[in-house]
């Protein structure tokens, strides 16, 4: 009986399988002529992009797919010397005519185009593309306002780019930096018309891709395609804007592309506290901090030469800046007796900066086998500082414990100047050499004049200092390296290498004491550091098919020095260190893609931790090194999944890390009674330090994919020790183990549209907490919470009139310290006008902080110190501004 039931069952699966097997037809045609493709292709793909069925067209043109399961396919149908026809298709419970399907020759392709959808995203590798037609932007938008439409990617109103939860560090344009000293310049300025691909990885470290042993640092990194079109023109634009309380900005972009030669400078000018061209932007709450003036120009080169054999790159900065700002600090330290030292605190400042900074890379392939590659960089600086800062401590019943006084002025100039030459040879197929020397050169001077007061209550005494101080710094660097790679077979690559690098570093520093005119050794040093490095580098590497595993050890020998003949410092060591890298990478499918990796590093205790008396800095404060401290062992697993469907046009990243380090290095401070704090380094034997972090992001399209809609999650949780002990209170004497413990969790959504009709809108809100805990003082732990929203709309009138507001609120909740929850809020507005037959030309009238509502309050918390500050801003002002778009060829195409 139990056989019968099992193949009745068996049956009625079958039959059941059977009936539910969908056919379709149709026929392929030419559109010019209505004649059939013979042995066209007709593909259908699944949502993963995975080829699940398919035929080819007979001699009438007629196609037929059967027993197709029911669900949701991607239809190609694909011809020689025709466009590629795309459809999505849905098949249910019944059979599906197609009817005739007609698609273009590409001679016709000029006349028109009959693919009928481009897939947005898809993901080659370890990198997911993005195709920039499928994002609409609006006439005249930048690469900024494309990397906002893409999935997974936010950007701020300062130009910060977040893909994936991670922050991206690198920009290219077509594989190369453009203004590679600030990538922002990039975004802000190239024209998201003229973007072909958007393409996001996460590259390796310089000095990997140089060497070939992975070092396991990953960099966000994002490269732009350009369209071929796009890469040959003259683009830029002019802004001016004047308001209310003087305010004014200039900015000036120009770019000249000519296939391989690229040409760009920029200028600004401004009394805003910007140095990016952002001035204007509504996006970003514009708070202008102290009195600023600005003055920015740069400039950018970039060619090949000799058919591409020869590339050259290089940038110049200069700038020009100043600023004069107040500031107050508001510090409660919570004491191992459970009393409470208070700290408050003003500072004015005055800073005045010009700095020139040039980068250069000249690359040349000698021949088939060999290229040699050549990096320079210089920078000079020039600062003249003045602070002046008071503060006064007190006790929690408002007992005032020490007061401080102290007006600095200095003059400050540096200069670097570095280069890297790198040589490639190609052995033979599979193996090739990799040699590489460097020197990095610095030297600084400065001269300073220190007057200070500092007065202890408890004892009627004060301490004077009124000194001069100079100081010449000095300091050499050598690096060189040879690797050999290996290719064994088709998937496993095997490299060693060798690294030799040698430092040597003077800091002097020379006080006076003006009024006894002797030098004072207390806050004097003639320090030299000298250091010689050598290891031996292993790299295995295996790749195949789905599965791309990189393995690497690098093992070091190091000799390090340290004296200082005004302290009697006569320190040395030699020891061996390791650092051990393993990464893995499996394509789960064409959509779907999993990263693991895992890093062990020694953290190595510092010759300043060490020593066993640090020049001091001023009577309230005094680091004491300790030469018993031992190495540390930081670990960290990282993982990262990411998976996106094209026919729903859904993406998900998960992506999190967890670090730890055993035999950590923790800070050991002894507090005073007089509020002065001795500050030293100690292993924590038996305890780990750790940290850990988990991001989610997941985005769907709604309306026919008009709207994207954003939900993210993300949990930061921090473990940290360190000692403290309070000399007067009634653990006087007993260093106590803190154990601070800190947990952010947040989430969050966001709706963004941008189609250039009737209006576009940005909408995120978001909300969590933040725990606090300390294991000294348990009955100040607290959970607070946070949360926020802001809205950026534009609202297309007629005449092309456009009308812009920006709404911001974020609120930060009470502590058992700070009893008073922080609420920030502004609204900005902008009425623009769109001039020119193109309208390349823009008036507007901005307003900022409308309400005058935004408070500048900002909370942070260490171990057992928590701070409140406020600063000099301004934030509700007026501006009136002009903006001019120029393009000539870029991007054009021909009626």
């Amino acid at each position: 009986m139990k056989r019968l039931v099992e193949l009745l069952f068996l049956l009625f699966i079958l039959i059941n399988s059977a009936y539910s097997q969908i056919n379709i037809k149709g026929r392929i045609l030419d559109k010019a002529d209505d004649k059939p493709l013979t042995n066209a292709s007709i593909i259908l793909l699944n949502r993963d992009s995975v080829l699940r069925y398919f035929n080819r067209a007979n001699e009438e043109g007629r196609f037929q797919v059967k027993n197709i399961k029911p669900g949701s396919y991607i239809m190609l149908a694909s011809y020689p010397k025709f466009e590629l026809y795309s459809d999505t298709i849905q098949i249910a419970d019944k059979d599906l005519d197609l009817h005739d399907i007609k698609i273009n020759s590409q001679r016709n392709v000029l006349q028109e185009v009959i693919v009928t959808r481009r897939l947005p995203i898809t993901l080659k590798g370890d990198t997911i593309e993005y195709d920039a037609a499928s994002f609409a932007t609006e006439k005249n938008a930048k690469l900024e306002d494309l990397l906002r439409r893409l999935p997974g990617f936010t950007v701020t109103g300062d130009g910060t780019i977040t893909a994936q939860g991670k922050s991206v560090q690198k920009v290219f344009i077509d594989g190369e930096e453009f203004f590679g000293y600030d990538p922002k310049i990039a975004i802000r300025n190239v024209r998201a018309d003229a973007v072909d691909k958007v393409q996001l990885y996460e590259k390796k470290s310089e000095e990997a891709e140089l060497s070939g042993i992975d070092d396991g640092v990953r960099i966000q990194t994002v490269n732009v395609v350009l369209k071929e079109k796009a890469r040959k023109g003259l683009f830029g634009n002019m802004e001016a804007l004047a308001g209310s309380q003087g305010l004014y900005a200039g900015n000036l972009f120009a770019a000249k592309f000519n296939k391989t030669e690229r040409i760009g400078i920029t200028a600004s000018h401004n009394n805003m506290g910007s140095s990016s061209g952002r001035e204007g932007s509504l996006r970003m709450n514009n708070q202008i901090t102290g009195e600023p003036l600005n003055t920015n120009l740069g400039a950018n080169y970039d060619n090949q030469f000799f058919k591409k054999a020869l590339k050259v790159n290089a940038n110049y900065g200069y700038d020009d800046n100043s600023n004069k700002n107040r500031s107050e600090t508001y510090n409660k330290n919570v004491l191992p007796d459970e009393s409470i030292q208070e700290k408050n605190t003003s500072t004015n400042n005055e800073r005045h900066s010009q700095s020139h900074d040039f980068r250069s890379n000249i690359s040349m392939r000698l021949d088939s086998t060999q290229s040699i590659e050549l990096q320079s960089n210089a920078s000079w600086e020039n600062t003249s500082q003045f602070n002046n800062t008071n503060s006064n401590t007190s006790d929690g019943l408002a007992n005032p414990i020490s007061d401080f006084r102290e007006n600095n002025q200095s003059n400050s100039s540096n200069s670097n100047n570095n280069f890297r030459l790198n040589y490639r040879k190609r052995l033979k197929p599979g193996r090739s050499l990799n040699v590489m020397i460097g020197n990095n050169h610095k030297e600084s001077s400065s001269e300073s004049k220190v007057n200070s007061r500092t007065y202890f209550y408890k004892t009627a005494d004060s301490t004077i200092i009124d000194q001069n101080r100079q100081g010449w710094n000095k300091g050499n660097n050598f690096t060189s390296s040879i690797n050999l790679n290996n290719r064994i077979n088709a998937y496993i690559n095997v490299a060693l290498g060798y690294s030799f690098n040698h430092s040597k570093n003077t800091n002097t520093q020379n006080s006076i004491n003006n009024i006894t005119q002797q030098f004072d050794s207390l806050y004097s040093q003639n320090q030299v550091d000298n250091n010689t490095n050598q290891g031996v580098n292993v790299n295995f590497s295996y790749r195949k098919e789905k599965l791309e595993i990189n393995f690497s050890n690098r093992t070091f020998y190091k000799n390090q020095q340290l004296n200082d003949s005004y302290r009697a410092i006569d320190l040395a060591r030699n020891f061996w260190d390791n650092n051990l890298n393993i990464d893995a990478n499996y394509r789960i499918s064409n959509s779907r893609n999993i990263r693991l990796a895992y890093q062990s590093s020694n953290i190595i205790p510092s010759f300043d931790q060490l020593q066993p008396l640090q020049p001091q800095t001023n009577p309230l404060f005094q680091q004491i090194g300790n030469p018993d401290l031992k190495r540390a062992v930081s670990n960290n697993i990282s993982a990262n999944y990411n998976a996106f469907s094209l026919l729903k046009g859904t993406n998900i990243n998960i992506n999190g890390s967890f670090s730890f380090v055993n035999n950590p290095i923790v800070n050991k401070t002894t507090i005073l009674d007089n509020s002065a704090q001795i500050s030293t380094y100690e292993n924590l034997s038996g305890k780990s330090s750790w940290n850990s972090t988990l991001n989610i992001n997941h985005m769907q399209p709604l309306a026919n994919r008009r709207i994207n809609f954003n939900k993210s999650a993300s949990v930061i949780f921090n473990n940290s020790y360190s000692y403290t002990k309070f000399e007067g209170g009634q653990s006087s004497g007993e260093f106590l183990l803190n154990n601070a413990k800190n947990t952010n969790f947040s989430v969050g959504s966001s709706l963004n549209e941008q189609d250039s009709e009737g209006f576009d809108f940005d909408v995120s809100v978001n909300t969590g907490f933040n725990i606090q805990q300390n294991s000294i003082n348990t009955q100040y732990n607290v959970t607070s919470f946070l949360g926020g929203t802001s809205a950026y709309i534009k609202y297309f009138l007629p005449k092309k009139f456009n009308i812009m507001t920006n709404i911001f609120y974020s609120y930060t909740g009470p502590t058992k310290l700070y009893k008073k929850s922080i609420n920030q809020f502004y609204a900005n507005i902008e009425l623009e006008k769109k001039v020119l037959k193109d309208e390349s030309m823009t008036l507007s009238v901005k307003a900022f902080d409308i309400f005058n509502t935004f408070n500048n309050t900002r909370r942070s918390a260490s171990d057992t110190n928590y701070s409140e500050s406020v600063q000099q801003v301004l934030t509700q002002y007026f501006l009136i501004g002009v903006k001019w778009d120029f393009n000539k060829y870029l991007g054009k195409g021909n009626d």
